[in-house]
């Protein structure tokens, strides 16, 4: 069978079979995870990076598993050197990202006329990156990719974004915009959520209000459990924000769920509480990042014990045990089962 007559699907159709062993794989390691997180929350200097950082390691060592012949040895080291080979080589991207972008601000030389013709065309093509890199937002910068260089109209655009055709149509307004006008401001950088945004957020979790939630996300929200479930726009998300009360004490998910506005490290964020055993404890932490003034990301810690023993110790406030890992469907479905019968 050739390349052209493989089915792409099919790769894709591996996903219920790598389900189970993804989370053996969590399960196994659970013991080396504290130590993990203690080594990348000190490399990168925040509990936040530390934890994406353990995050990605363990998702690096997974997929050498499947790709690697010789047999993985010393588990613990080689996710410490994982994470220290990425951390590194971020580094260094970023190194030269920061060196690119003061070469081209630097002065040209002086070049010999008749080399001058093809260097211009180069510096405008080079200085047109440049601007892109630095003048749009991270969202302008796709759209415009995938409608004027790879050429995709306007719905697969918005398919590979996970948004709507209209906010592809905004996005690339904007962008357009300023890179065709060298006065206009580029996107303002990443502010932290103002208390109204915040309060109206605990608001409508409290009340498990889905419009009030509608009101205050942007249609392609997107909303990440760290270290489980990933789900763009508010159709996939509302399951969320709608499941946010459902109360499991057989897995670990204590009754009485409530939210409250706090600040880490200047930093305003949301913490959930939830009752379990008797005793109230620190559930989960969501952190919310806007784009033109509405929810464009939920993080919620809420599968990253680590990080939330980490908040728990800073803000003095007691931490429920949590697992590393969202419950098996089947898991659900058997204590759901287990509830209806008795």
């Amino acid at each position: 069978m050739t390349s052209d007559e493989r089915d792409p699907e099919a790769a894709f159709a591996l996903q219920g079979e790598v389900r189970g062993p993804w989370r053996a794989y969590l399960d196994g390691l659970e013991p080396l995870r504290p130590e993990l997180h203690r080594y990348c929350t000190r490399l990168t200097g925040s509990v936040w990076d530390g934890e994406d950082l353990a995050q990605d390691a363990l998702m690096k060592v997974f997929s050498l598993l499947g790709k690697i012949d010789a047999d993985l040895e010393q588990p613990r080291a080689y996710l410490i050197r994982t994470a220290t080979t990425l951390f590194i080589d971020r580094q260094r991207r970023l190194a030269r990202a920061r060196a690119w972008l003061e070469g081209e601000r630097a002065e040209p030389a002086e070049v010999a006329p008749d080399a001058g013709a093809e260097l211009e065309q180069r510096q405008r093509v080079r200085a047109a990156g440049g601007e892109l890199l630095q003048r749009l937002a991270p969202r302008e910068r796709a759209a415009l990719m995938l409608k004027d260089v790879f050429d995709l109209s306007l719905e697969e655009s918005a398919s590979v974004l996970r948004t709507t055709v209209g906010a592809v149509k905004a996005a690339l307004h904007r962008g357009r915009g300023r890179l065709s006008d060298p006065e206009r401001d580029g996107p303002a950088p990443a502010a932290a959520p103002p208390a109204e945004v915040i309060d109206r957020y605990i608001a409508a979790m409290a009340a498990a209000d889905l419009e009030a939630i509608r009101a205050i996300c942007s249609e392609d929200v997107c909303v990440e459990l760290v270290g489980g479930n990933e789900m763009e726009g508010l159709a996939q998300s509302k399951g969320f924000f709608k499941y946010a009360h459902m109360a499991l004490p057989q897995l670990g998910f204590g009754d009485n769920p409530n939210w409250r506005p706090a600040e880490y490290r200047g930093e305003p964020i949301v913490l959930g509480f939830r009752t379990l055993e008797g005793a109230e404890g620190l559930n989960e932490v969501h952190r919310l990042e806007l784009d033109e003034g509405r929810i464009a990301r939920v993080r919620c810690y809420c599968f990253a014990p680590d990080t939330l023993r980490v908040l728990g110790e800073h803000l003095d406030l007691p931490v429920l045990p949590r697992r590393y890992r969202s419950p098996d469907p089947a898991e659900v479905q058997a204590v759901l089962a287990a509830m209806n019968n008795g």
